[in-house]
Order: structure tokens, then C-alpha cells, then sequence
């Protein structure tokens, strides 16, 4: 059963995909995000310059993309030029958006693909993952995805624990059979640790939107893995055929590499988007418990300066007792 729960309020957004019971994908921003380096967003963008191997792509609405082209079609590309592109993959930490070249294009930068709103984008990615997506609103899951999306980390049904911890070069996953109980040996329960962990890691990597080479060090060294990399892909589902899997090492390790895509939610903790939506959401709590009393919303200007339009553009009635106050740290303050 895959369920869909969502919550718009003050034009930002926030939704989680749950399949059986647990959530497989979260989203949050802007209930209508313009920006043109989303996943699968199509935009007319002008070659701004090439260097070092890479072309650097300049947008319309001014942010720059990477373009991912061969050697040989990157010889060709001239300086200047307009060019209509893809996304692929969303900006990160400190690395650009990527974007595939579609062909050349005529007139000024633009986008192509009409906005859409958070929700179409999360159930267009929904619908990959199965059919009768039923759409029902429960805070306590779209809290618990959240939780899950900046949290990968975590027990394993029946038992043990699998630790997703995200590094400059990789993501580095350990299988644990600590707190292992029941009738099994002590080898056979490891042995359904590494089975549980590699079938669950999909659905957490999705989660958290991590990607990139995958390192999971299983317990133990000798390991079926043909059947390893069957609940592998299996985990993934229609992501499989993305998926490029090492052998199992010596050493009692899998790798694979997952494409990146979509920001993982863990990259926006400091964005002043986010803290906007934090601030909003926790004075809506505060409205619901206080009743027509004043909220004085307090938080650096950056912050300030996102809830202000929204705030402005906004027929929800709590706007009309809301303040806005520059300070240092993020509070809501009732009166």
C-alpha cells in the first residue's frame, strides 16, 4: 500500500511517500519552487565558459550548471552559445547542479517545463514505485520521514543495525549484529543482518537522497553474493537498472555506485529556506495551542527576508497576527 501525506501552508511545503508502512521519500520547499536546477527541470541555458574538461552553463533565473558531455561533443561547444539542457542532478554541498545537453537551441536562456507544484513532483516519483497511491495527511509520519531523511542510520527489523554515515568520497554503510536475540546462531543471525541491511538500503538512500559510491562492510567475510545482489536490486526496485555493483571484496564489502539526483535533505539544515519553513511550522503549533494570541516570529534578516513575501502573498489567518523581528536566533514568541 503506498500512501501519500502532505502539507502546504504559507506556499512551502512538505511531503512523504510511505510504502507498507515506511517511508521511502521526503520532500520539503517551496509549494511551487521556480528554480531552474531542479531534477528533470528543461531550460534554454547559454555556455558561459569551459575549463579544466568542464562546461559551465549560465541559466536564466542566474543560478550555473555543470554540463555532462562526452570528450568529443565538449571539443565542439563554442563559448556563448545557447543550449537547451536537462537537469540531472541537484546542487550539493560544494558541487554544482549537472545538467545533460538535449541539443542546440535558439533566443535568450528560459525555462521549458512548466513549474510544478511539490506535491506533482512527489507523486510523479511515487508512481514509479507502484500503482493505487492513496493520498491521506498524518503529521506524526511526515515527522518520522523527516526524522528518516536527516537520520539514515538505524536498527534493522528483527534485529541488528545498519550506520549510513556520508563522507567526502563515499557513503560508508556497517552492518551490526549487536543486540541480536533468539533462536539463531550467532552466524546464521549475521548472516540475516547483511540480508536486511542490503534489502533496506535503497529505501534509505532514497530517503536521504545520498548517492554516489556506496561502501556497505558486511559481518563476516564469506558471503552468498548472488543472492547479496539480488536483495540489493531488489531494494531499489525501478532504480535497479541505475545501479553499477561491484563484486563482494575480500574483505567483506559491497560496493556500488547510485547516480545523485535530487539535494539530500541533510544539505538544507542551514539554508535560510528551511529555517523559514522550521519558524512557520512551529508558530503554526503555537497558534493551535494559544489560540488569537500575537506570534512574533524572530530570526536573522536572510530568514526574514523569505517569510516577508510569503507572509504578504498569503489569505491563511495567521497571517494577520504574525510579526516579523530581526535577531539572531530563530524563536517564536507569543504575546
Amino acid at each position: 500500500m503506498i500512501t501519500l501525506h502532505y502539507e502546504s501552508r504559507f506556499g512551502l511545503a512538505r511531503g512523504a511517500v510511505f510504502i507498507d508502512g515506511r517511508p521511502h521519500l521526503y520532500t520539503e520547499g517551496y509549494e511551487y519552487d521556480q528554480s531552474l536546477i531542479k531534477v528533470n527541470v528543461r531550460s534554454v541555458a547559454r555556455l558561459k565558459s569551459k575549463a579544466g574538461g568542464l562546461a559551465f552553463l549560465s541559466l536564466a533565473d542566474g543560478s550555473e550548471a555543470v554540463l555532462d558531455v562526452p570528450q568529443e561533443v565538449f571539443a565542439k561547444l563554442v563559448e556563448g552559445t545557447a543550449l537547451e539542457i536537462e537537469i540531472i542532478a541537484e546542487a550539493r554541498q560544494e558541487k554544482r547542479a549537472r545538467a545533460r545537453l538535449i541539443g542546440a537551441a535558439q533566443g535568450e536562456p528560459r525555462r521549458i517545463t512548466p513549474v510544478q507544484s511539490l506535491k506533482d513532483r512527489l507523486l510523479a516519483q511515487a508512481a514509479k514505485l507502484g500503482e493505487d497511491i492513496e493520498s491521506i495527511i498524518n503529521f506524526d509520519c511526515l515527522d518520522a520521514a523527516e526524522d528518516g531523511a536527516l537520520n539514515p542510520s538505524g536498527p534493522l527489523s528483527q534485529g541488528g543495525y545498519l550506520s549510513i554515515e556520508r563522507t567526502r568520497a563515499l557513503i560508508a554503510c556497517d552492518v551490526d549484529s549487536a543486540g541480536g536475540e533468539g533462536v539463531l546462531t550467532p552466524k546464521a543471525f549475521a548472516k540475516a543482518c547483511n540480508a536486511r541491511a542490503v534489502s533496506d538500503i535503497g529505501r534509505r538512500l532514497r530517503l536521504s537522497g545520498l548517492a554516489g559510491l556506496v561502501v556497505i562492510d558486511l559481518i563476516g567475510r564469506r558471503h552468498d553474493a548472488d543472492r547479496l545482489r539480488q536483495l540489493l536490486l531488489s531494494g531499489f526496485g525501478p532504480e535497479a537498472d541505475k545501479l553499477i555493483i561491484g563484486p563482494v571484496g575480500k574483505f567483506g564489502t559491497l560496493e556500488f555506485v547510485r547516480p545523485w539526483g535530487a539535494t539530500p535533505l541533510m544539505d538544507t539544515i542551514r539554508s535560510p529556506v528551511r529555517a523559514a519553513h522550521l519558524l512557520l511550522r512551529e508558530a503554526i503549533k503555537r497558534a493551535e495551542g494559544e489560540p488569537g494570541r500575537l506570534l512574533t516570529l524572530r530570526a536573522p534578516a536572510a530568514v526574514l527576508d523569505i517569510i516577508r513575501p510569503l507572509l504578504a502573498a498569503s489569505h491563511d489567518p495567521l497571517s494577520a497576527i504574525i510579526r516579523l523581528e530581526a535577531a539572531v536566533k530563530p524563536e517564536v514568541i507569543v504575546t
